[in-house]
């Protein structure tokens, strides 16, 4: 009988030796799997090609001996790696125990390795793991694909419902012509989402000109915005069109835009009301057609202070957009750290799979004064210093390795006067009291390893070997 919560598999069986086979077939075919047989590599090749071209089915899983009549599962394992069969998660079961053949199958992709006689229950097991991780995998494409469906994100990585609804706004006024302020921290995305705006709007093909104005001093800042004329200044020795007028037809992004002068501010604002300007040294009135978008940390205090002027704020602030900081979207943390190890292991040629759960509920749990950014320069500082594999508490910048042993200590503290966690022998253990109703100790395995997960929902349905829907419904109902 099929188990509930197993999902069934389509299984390939590669064995000579016709009592294995016949064995294996009815105790997989028993447990609700799809199974498949061959006696030898070369039939193996054959029904792979005519699952792969003409069937229904997909080949989930390869259940091999190691040594064949015409071949061995090792030549199995280098077709699938070499791209020739249909990509299958292969295990390589043999009479010969072989540390050498061992981790040669594991080398060549091999998820795991199993002695003869084959123990059924231990076959059983593995298979489980392999579709639980797939069923996970399938989970975060969908919900992956979902939002690449619906926005495009460029290189803004979120799955926060507060940040997806300020995307969907920015996404909402791109089509118009309206002049936009980003505020938040340093670090969060401004410029990301600016580009979202821009990549979505009715000039995505005209000049998008990006301006840093706390880079420039105020005089070279009023020359790049304006340009200027011949011979205007000392060292001018031809005609200069500034970014304005580069931007003509397009958008300007102007960061930082709370760190410029009141003289630039007042030269700004003609542009915002009136569409025209000056080149420094010049008489001649120049009209353009441009959308403003600008980004600040905290424009109102420096109006508060008198630091800028209120008229322009008011111009800029049409449609504001106000970012979220990491610290209060933690959720994205998890998805940002995978997608990090996946481009800097590729920049720099780093096979890092992963990252082990102590660094992660570390990083998890810390609050990132530097946003995103900051979070970026960890991983990257923790791609490079590391020799593959998973990436773990080692590999954390010098300035979070203290931090680090400093949380590890508190967390043990809190763990210890928490009535629902105790520890032997160096493992956790969760602890339901005598009596308490199936759904409470249910309520309670969830929520304490959601806890001891940072509030990792993805490690949590693993660690429990639910799916990941199971938690928010459950999560929802408590």
């Amino acid at each position: 009988m099929n188990e509930p919560s197993q999902k069934p598999a389509t299984i390939l069986i590669v064995e000579d030796d016709a009592a294995s086979r016949n064995g294996l077939f009815e105790y997989l075919t028993l447990k609700g799997h799809k199974v498949f047989e061959a006696d030898r590599l070369q039939a193996a090749f054959k029904a792979l090609d005519y699952i792969n071209s003409g069937s229904k089915d997909k080949i989930d899983i390869i259940v091999t001996d190691l040594k064949l009549p015409d071949g061995t599962g090792l030549d199995l394992l280098k077709a699938i790696k070499g791209g020739k069969v249909q990509t299958s998660d292969v295990i390589v079961t043999t009479g010969f125990s072989s540390v050498k053949t061992a981790v040669e199958a594991i080398k060549l992709g091999a998820y795991d390795y199993i002695t003869k006689p084959v123990n059924l229950d231990e076959l059983e097991l593995i298979i489980k793991r392999i579709i639980s991780n797939k069923s996970l995998i399938d989970e975060l494409n969908i919900l992956k694909n979902r939002l690449d469906e619906k926005f495009n994100f460029g290189n803004l990585i979120t799955s926060s419902r507060k940040m997806t609804a300020i995307v969907d706004t920015a996404i909402a006024v791109s089509g118009t012509n309206s002049t936009v302020l980003i505020e938040g921290e340093s670090g969060t995305g401004k410029e990301l989402l600016a580009n979202i705006i821009v990549n979505n709007s009715r000039r995505k093909n005209k000049p998008f000109i990006k301006v840093n104005c706390a880079a420039l001093s105020e005089t070279i800042l009023e020359s790049e915005l304006f340009g200027h004329e011949k011979g205007a200044y000392t060292g001018a020795d031809s005609l200069y069109k500034g970014r304005f007028e580069m931007a003509d037809g397009g958008t300007i992004f102007l960061d930082e835009i709370g760190e410029i002068s009141l003289k630039t501010q007042s030269k700004i604002l003609r542009v915002l009301q009136e569409k025209e300007f000056e080149r420094v040294g010049g008489n001649k009135t120049i009209k353009i057609d441009i959308r403003i978008i600008a980004a600040s940390q905290d424009i109102e205090k420096k109006v508060s202070r008198g630091e800028f002027r209120q008229d322009l704020y008011y111009r800029l602030n049409v449609i504001n957009l106000r970012l979220i900081p990491l610290r209060e979207r933690k959720e994205d943390i998890t998805v940002l750290i995978r997608r990090f190890l996946e481009d800097f292991s590729g920049e720099n040629g780093k096979n890092v799979t992963g990252i082990s759960k102590e660094a992660l509920d570390f990083l998890l749990s810390y609050d990132y004064p530097g946003n995103v950014r900051e979070l970026k320069n960890i991983i990257e500082y923790m791609t490079a210093v590391s020799k593959g594999g998973i990436a773990d508490e080692s590999l954390l910048p010098g300035y979070l390795k203290e931090k680090y042993s400093e949380k590890k200590e508190k967390k043990g503290s809190d763990l210890k006067s928490d009535p629902f966690f105790s520890k032997s022998g160096g493992d956790d253990f969760i602890k339901i009291p005598f009596g308490t109703a199936m759904e409470d100790a249910e309520n309670i395995i969830i929520q304490k390893t959601l806890q001891m997960n940072g509030f990792n929902k993805v490690k949590t349905a693993n660690d429990l070997k639910i799916g990941l829907k199971t938690i928010y419904r459950k999560l929802e109902k408590f």
